[in-house]
């Protein structure tokens, strides 16, 4: 499917009537919860907090799309590359818990609870997720609430009485909202459209890890590495672990190219020359003993070098399409 298709599945829902519903994502032990804010008075003509916050979302939803390249394919998360406004979906077999709760809102309608001042805090909120939709169709955000965005009353603010043109001290916490949000959920699938601010937000490191590990096997089965436990050591960096992750799920090297080739490749490629990957004594393996060769080789099986059929020239592609 392309970004176009989506934008306009998207698009055509938010030029219906629609709502709004917001609920906030309460911190705890272990386990996040998640209970519904009442946004506004309904009995309370004056009040047009639900509209406004439908509208400022609405807004942004379709700022986010108009950065996209239309025509490009929405992308797995598993082979995120380096491009910077591309939208990926996410098909990684775990969830985190934060798209988890993406997944149960709507089953949580009918029985969750109502955020409530004499049993919650405003400090407690950790996120928001907001629903966007009718009956028929709905897309729910998962936005990150920091505390910078609650201002305490215990900072002294001052409101200004118009009518009495003086200032008082105001006796309540703030929440300010800004709109945004960093993934959504559409027809059952979670849509990225940047990862790095996903991977912050999400409990995101143990699963990215874990998918990297079976890239770790996948290379050891191919035997072409004289000490592939070195790529263990890398794991802590999560870009690292992220490109390794590729290299499982959407390697075009792994079970296409044989060992054989791969290391004549790499002694006739000019890009080697000034990145050396070095063979063990008996010419049959690598031998990864610096982080940039641990790079250069997940490069190599990430095959992110590449010849113009056109000018016969060597590149670095780091993002590509396939054609």
């Amino acid at each position: 499917m392309t970004t176009k298709e989506i934008k306009r599945e998207v698009l055509k829902l938010m030029d219906e009537k629609i709502g709004i519903n917001m609920y906030a994502v309460l911190k705890g032990n272990q386990e996040k919860t998640v209970k519904i804010i009442n946004i506004a008075d309904e009995q309370d003509e004056q009040d047009n907090t639900a509209d406004e916050l439908l509208n400022g979302f609405v807004d942004i939803i379709k700022n986010k799309f108009s950065n996209y390249d239309e025509d490009d394919e929405v992308l797995r998360l598993s082979s995120a590359d380096e491009r910077k406004n591309g939208l990926y979906y996410y098909d990684l077999e775990e969830l985190p818990q934060e798209m988890k709760l993406l997944n149960n809102i709507s089953k949580l309608n009918n029985r969750v609870k109502t955020f409530n001042f004499s049993e919650d805090m405003l400090e407690s909120i950790s996120a928001f997720i907001i629903v966007i939709g009718n009956a028929e169709e709905r897309i729910a955000m998962y936005k990150q609430q920091y505390p910078v965005s609650l201002l305490k009353r215990d900072r002294y603010m001052l409101t200004p009485i118009p009518h009495q043109n003086r200032l008082k001290k105001f006796n309540q916490d703030i929440l300010r909202i800004d709109f945004n949000f960093q993934f959504f959920l559409w027809k059952g699938k979670v849509y990225i459209s940047d990862v790095d601010k996903m991977e912050k937000v999400c409990s995101f490191r143990n699963i990215i890890v874990n998918e990297a590990k079976k890239s770790i096997r996948a290379i050891e089965d191919m035997k072409i590495l004289d000490n592939v436990e070195v790529l263990l050591d890398e794991l802590e960096n999560t870009g690292f672990a992220r490109k390794l992750t590729r290299v499982y799920k959407d390697s075009k090297v792994i079970g296409h190219v044989d060992n054989k080739n791969i290391i004549a490749f790499v002694q006739s490629h000019a890009y080697f020359q000034n990145n050396p990957l070095k063979l063990n004594s008996t010419g049959d393996k690598f031998l990864l003993d610096t982080k940039k060769s641990k790079n250069i080789f997940v490069k190599l099986l990430n095959d992110d070098l590449l010849t113009s059929e056109l000018t016969n020239n060597d590149y670095e592609a780091l993002a590509k399409n396939t054609v």
